[in-house]
């Protein structure tokens, strides 16, 4: 089925990708992504990837809904594997260890699987960055072995560290703040998700490839200061 064009507001469209899977939707996306980059205009604004759409917010005193809707159409007809990729493969460090991991434990058991087994088959995954949100920098990774997929805690926690590495579901995440969170936290990563005095703010972004690393708490505590 041929993408969705709808107007989001006055100043903003979003392009949909129904009825197909979301890796074919995550791959679509992330091709329109670079044409739109590529053929960059001075009228767009930011675009803000989804699992199954994109946000493309533009200014509506340089660009009509109509010549927005025209260049996206044209776009999206010339769509081809081909298209340059924009993504980047990110190592992340994450550490295991008791302090950092209050959920690996039961996780394992649930799971009838042994603590070690969680971390191997963890940190042995390719994941995909399918979007950013919850919280500014929170990345949504794809790509968690099916062993591992466990359903949200039953009652969230009011504080989850930043940093804390979780499953929530079929997914992996990263909190990039201290918030309130519902997910098993089996793990902790020194490197900070947010940086609002950076450029861009968030060390990830949709359609990264993210590499975990194991470190020890010795490592973990001796991580470089970015």
């Amino acid at each position: 089925m041929n993408p969705l064009i709808h107007p989001l507001g006055d100043s903003a469209v979003i392009v949909a990708w129904p009825n197909v899977s979301d890796s074919e939707a995550a791959e679509r996306m992330e091709r329109l992504c670079g044409s739109l980059r590529a053929q960059w205009h001075r009228g767009y604004e930011s675009l803000v990837p989804a699992f199954a759409s994109l946000a493309i917010h533009y200014s509506p005193l340089i660009l009509s809904w109509e010549q927005i809707s025209m260049h996206l159409e044209e776009l999206l007809a010339a769509d081809s594997p081909n298209v340059p990729r924009t993504s980047k493969q990110v190592e992340i460090p994450v550490c295991y260890a008791d302090e950092f991991a209050p959920d690996l434990a039961e996780l394992a058991a649930g799971h009838g699987l042994s603590v070690d087994d969680v971390i191997r088959s963890h940190s042995a995954a390719n994941y995909r960055v399918r979007m950013i949100g919850f919280s500014p920098g929170f990345p949504y990774l794809a790509g968690l072995p099916e062993l591992l997929v466990t359903s949200r805690r039953s009652t969230p926690r009011l504080k989850v560290p930043a940093g804390s590495v979780a499953i929530g579901g079929c997914q992996t995440g990263i909190y990039s703040l201290e918030t309130p969170g519902g997910w098993h936290i089996i793990g902790r990563t020194p490197l900070a998700m947010f940086r609002p005095d950076l450029d861009p703010p968030c060390l990830l972004t949709a359609g990264d490839e993210v590499i975990i690393v194991r470190v020890s708490r010795e490592q973990f505590y001796d991580w470089p200061a970015v």
